[in-house]
C-alpha cells in the first residue's frame, strides 16, 4: 500500500456532528443515494438532492417535503453554502468531479466510488438511547464495520442507556454543586464505573438520584 495511503487513513478523526438545520447536498438519486439520505433526515439535515430523476423512495419524500430537489445534472454552483455534500451518482467521473469541487472549497464531502477523495465517512452505528457506538474502517470495508457494529450491539446492555440517561440528569446538578475539580472528576468517574452500574441496575430512579445526593452532601461537609 502506498505510503501516502495510510497516511491518509490515519488523519481520520472520529467526531459526530450536529447536522441539525444544516444545509447537505446529495447528488445523485438512486438508491444509494437513497440510504445515504436516510442518515442525513434522520439527524434532522436540511437535504437537497440534484438529480435528473429520482427513485421511487426519493420522490415520495420529495412530495413530503422531507427533501428539496433539482432536477438537473451536477454543477459546481450547487455546493454554494453547504455544509456537507455527499456524491452518489452511477458515474464515477462525476462522483470524482464533485469531491474534487467539494475538497478545493473545504466542503465536507463523501464520494461512495472514491474513497480516497472523501474527507470523511459515514460510521457504521450501534444506538441505544442516549449511547453511540461508531464503527469505521475509513472507508476500506464497510462491511467490516457492520459485523464488527453488530458484535458490538450485543454486548450492549439495555441497562447502559438508562444509566446513560440518568447520567445526562444529574451531570449538571454536580456540575453546578461540586466545586473542587478533582473532587468532580472522581464522582463522575464512579458514577460511570462498574461499582454504581451494578447498584444503579438494582436500584429505581428515585433510589439511584437520593445516592448520588447523598454523595454530594458529604463533599459539601467535608468542603466546609
Amino acid at each position: 500500500m502506498p505510503e501516502e495511503r495510510v497516511i491518509k487513513l490515519e488523519t481520520f478523526c472520529p467526531l459526530h456532528i450536529d447536522l441539525k438545520n444544516r444545509s447537505c447536498l446529495v447528488i445523485g438519486g438512486g438508491k444509494v443515494a437513497w440510504r445515504k439520505v436516510q442518515v442525513l433526515l434522520s439527524y434532522l439535515a436540511r437535504v437537497t438532492v440534484v438529480s435528473p430523476a429520482l427513485s421511487p423512495e426519493m420522490q415520495k419524500a420529495h412530495v413530503e417535503g422531507k427533501i428539496e430537489h433539482i432536477a438537473d445534472t451536477y454543477r459546481p454552483a450547487y455546493l454554494k453554502d453547504r455544509f456537507l455534500v455527499i456524491c452518489a451518482t452511477d458515474s464515477a467521473e462525476v462522483n470524482r468531479r464533485a469531491a474534487a469541487d467539494c475538497m478545493s472549497k473545504g466542503i465536507l464531502v463523501n464520494s461512495v466510488s472514491e474513497p480516497d477523495k472523501c474527507t470523511f465517512f459515514f460510521p457504521a452505528v450501534a444506538k441505544k438511547g442516549l449511547l453511540t457506538v461508531s464503527v469505521s474502517t475509513a472507508g476500506s470495508s464497510p462491511a467490516l464495520a457492520r459485523r464488527v457494529r453488530d458484535q458490538l450491539e450485543d454486548t450492549l446492555a439495555p441497562e447502559y442507556s438508562e444509566l446513560l440517561a440518568f447520567l445526562h440528569e444529574v451531570r449538571p446538578l454536580i456540575l453546578k454543586r461540586v466545586s473542587d475539580k478533582e473532587r468532580r472528576r472522581e464522582l463522575l468517574g464512579y458514577l460511570a464505573g462498574e461499582e454504581f452500574f451494578n447498584r444503579f441496575k438494582t436500584l429505581q430512579h428515585g433510589e439511584a438520584a437520593g445516592l448520588v445526593e447523598k454523595m454530594i452532601l458529604e463533599i459539601e461537609a467535608d468542603d466546609q
